[in-house]
This record gives C-alpha cells, structure tokens and sequence, in this order.
C-alpha cells in the first residue's frame, strides 16, 4: 500500500473557549488516545481511560473508535460505539469540558483561538501547565515555588540564595546545602521535561545559580 493512496495529515486540536490546549499532528497510521503515558496523545485527566479512544488513518481518510474506555467517546454529541469516519470539524467529546477538534488536512481556514503559552501557573489552584498539559502528579511544594520564582522574571539570573531563601522560606534555610539544591533542581527538570521533552526550561548558570527560559 503506498503512502499515495492516504490522506494527507490531519491535526487533532484541544480547544477550551478561545484557548488553544494542545495540538497532535496525526503522522502515524494508529494513533491511541488516552491517560497512558504510552499513547500517542496523552491528556492528564481522571476522566480518560488509560487508552480512551484509536484513530486510524485509512485509504479514505480518518476513523476514531473506542479503545474500551470507561465513559464512551462521543462525536459531535452522539456516542460511537464503532469506527466512525472523522470530517473537518468534527468534535470528539472524551470527558466533562475535554474536546478535541478533527481538522482534515485539506482544511485552510485556522481555528479561531491562541495557542498555550509554553507555562502556565494557576497560583490559586497551584496547578502547572506546560504547553496546555497539566503537570499531573502535581509539583512537590519546594519544586513549585522554586518556579513561581524563576517565572517571576523569565530569563532573569536568580542566585542560589534566592532559590533557598524563596523554597524553603518555612524551614531552616541555612541548613540546605548545595548539592540538595542540586538535586531537587534535577528533580524539577526531569518533571518538566517528561512533559515538554523538546524545551530546557531551567538552565544552571554556573557559580551563580537559575534562570527560567521560555524563549
């Protein structure tokens, strides 16, 4: 079967109002959709089975189909219960307020909306989004106010004092040596990459201490 006879790539988007969550390039013949950090989309919320939903690209298209999740997939309002061919626009409802946009390949017209900010700090939920993915399991409290400091001021240098004094402000920071900075530093970039594995977001500046990149 040649790639001639496929369609063209299409994108899954995941709109929420006039924000832009996420967006999937569909390159891949089998796509699963789910909580799973093995599939190809994954979205972080306990409403989406681990694999929730298989899209397949065939000779005419697209198909999306029920991967055995708990809370059916819905298009457009109706609920599959077998593969359903995908048109633009379609609307693939996964859980409570979670949707995903079909856009075929041949569509020209974009979405309207603005594409996630690569961070985002909801410091009243003290919930962290990268890309539009929510960081889940959450931060632990040294490493989430270790960020809110550094995302004071993207690209400023923050000493290593700063950070001490700003994550451990409750503690004795005299106590806190250089190498559990170190680690918890580690810790936190390892976090955020599993998320983001393409950006560096936390560059050390040697002798002196952290900056936040976002560029």
């Amino acid at each position: 079967m040649s790639d001639e006879t496929f369609s063209n790539s299409a994108l899954l988007i995941w709109q929420d109002g006039e924000l832009i969550k996420g967006q999937w390039l569909l390159e891949e013949d089998e796509i699963f959709i789910g909580r799973d950090e093995t599939c190809q989309i994954t979205l972080p919320s306990r409403w989406i089975s681990r694999r929730h939903v298989q899209v397949r690209r065939t000779r005419d298209g697209f198909t999306a189909e029920d991967a055995g999740s708990k809370n059916g997939v819905f298009i457009n309002g109706r609920r599959i219960f077998r593969a359903h061919p995908l048109a633009d626009g379609d609307r693939l409802q996964l859980a409570p307020g979670l949707e995903l946009v079909f856009v075929d390949s041949e569509a020209t017209a974009p979405l309207p909306g603005r594409m996630a900010e690569p961070l985002r700090i909801e410091y009243d939920t003290r919930q962290v989004y990268l890309n539009g993915q929510l960081v889940s399991p959450p931060l632990s409290t040294h490493q989430y106010k270790i960020l809110c400091t550094l995302a004071e001021q993207p690209g400023r240098v923050y000493s290593r004092y700063e950070i001490i004094s700003a994550a451990w402000d409750d503690e004795n920071s005299d106590g806190v040596t250089d190498d559990a900075l170190d680690a918890m530093m580690r810790r936190l970039r390892q976090r955020l990459q599993k998320f983001d594995p393409q950006r560096e977001y936390i560059t050390t500046v040697r002798g002196y201490g952290f900056k936040l990149n976002l560029d």
